[in-house]
C-alpha cells in the first residue's frame, strides 16, 4: 500500500515538475497579495496582532483553494480506469492527501518569510508557530483534497469547489487564527490544549470521511 502511495506521489511531483509554472504562479499569487498588503497599511504596517493573524491565514486559504483545487485536473478518464484496476480508492486518496500537504507546507513557510519580511512578524513562539503551519496545512489539505475529489466526480464543478470549501474550511480557520494569536504571546500549552485537541479530532473527522466518501464516489 505504502509503495502505491508514493508511486502517486511521485508521478505528481514530475508533472508538477514539468508544469513549474503552475507552482510558481501560485506563489506569485501569494506574493502578489502580500505586497498589496503591504502597500495598503503603508509605512505604518499592521499594529495589531488580530489583523495580522487574520490576513496571513485569509491569504493561505485562498492560495491552497488555488494550489489543490487543481489536485484532481491532472487525471485524465483513460488514467482513471488504469487507477480503478491498479489502486485503491483509500491509496488514491491518501496519495493525493500526503501530496498536498506537503504541497501546501511549502507555501506556507514560503508566505511567512514574505510576510513577516514586508509586514513584521509578531511572533514569540516560533517553534509553536511552526507547529501551527503543519497542523494548519494538514487541515486545510485534508478539507480541500476532499472537496477535490467531489468536484471532479461532477466534471469539475468549479461552483461545487467553491461553495463546498468555504463552510468546510470555516471553523478550522477560525480554530487557526485562534492558537496562532497565542504563538505571539508566551507559550503555554494550558491555554491552546483544547483548541489543539479539537483541531485533531475535526482532522480526523475529516480523513475518514475522505475514505468514506472518495470510496463511494469511486465506484460510482
Amino acid at each position: 500500500m505504502l509503495k502505491k502511495i508514493f508511486i502517486i506521489v511521485s508521478k505528481d511531483l514530475k508533472i508538477d515538475l514539468s508544469q513549474g509554472h503552475l507552482f510558481f504562479s501560485v506563489v506569485l499569487y501569494l506574493v502578489s497579495s502580500i505586497f498589496v498588503v503591504y502597500l495598503s497599511f503603508g509605512p505604518v504596517g499592521i499594529k495589531d496582532l488580530s489583523t495580522w493573524v487574520s490576513l496571513f491565514w485569509v491569504l493561505i486559504l485562498f492560495g491552497s483553494i488555488t494550489s489543490i483545487s487543481n489536485s484532481f485536473l491532472h487525471e485524465s478518464k483513460k488514467r482513471d480506469y488504469y487507477y480503478y484496476f491498479l489502486l485503491s480508492p483509500t491509496e488514491l486518496i491518501l496519495s493525493k492527501l500526503l501530496y498536498n500537504f506537503l504541497y501546501l507546507i511549502i507555501l506556507c513557510f514560503i508566505a511567512f518569510g514574505f510576510y513577516s519580511l514586508l509586514i513584521g512578524s509578531f511572533i514569540e513562539s516560533y517553534l509553536f508557530f511552526y507547529f501551527i503551519l503543519v497542523v494548519g496545512s494538514l487541515s486545510i489539505s485534508s478539507c480541500l483534497t476532499l472537496v477535490s475529489a467531489i468536484s471532479y466526480q461532477v466534471r469539475n464543478n468549479s461552483t461545487i469547489m467553491s461553495v463546498l470549501s468555504f463552510p468546510i474550511i470555516l471553523p478550522i480557520l477560525l480554530i487557526l487564527i485562534k492558537i496562532t494569536k497565542i504563538s505571539a504571546l508566551n507559550f503555554s500549552w494550558n491555554l491552546v490544549q483544547d483548541d489543539i485537541y479539537l483541531l485533531i479530532l475535526l482532522n480526523i473527522i475529516t480523513l475518514s470521511l475522505s475514505k468514506i466518501l472518495f470510496s463511494y464516489l469511486w465506484r460510482n
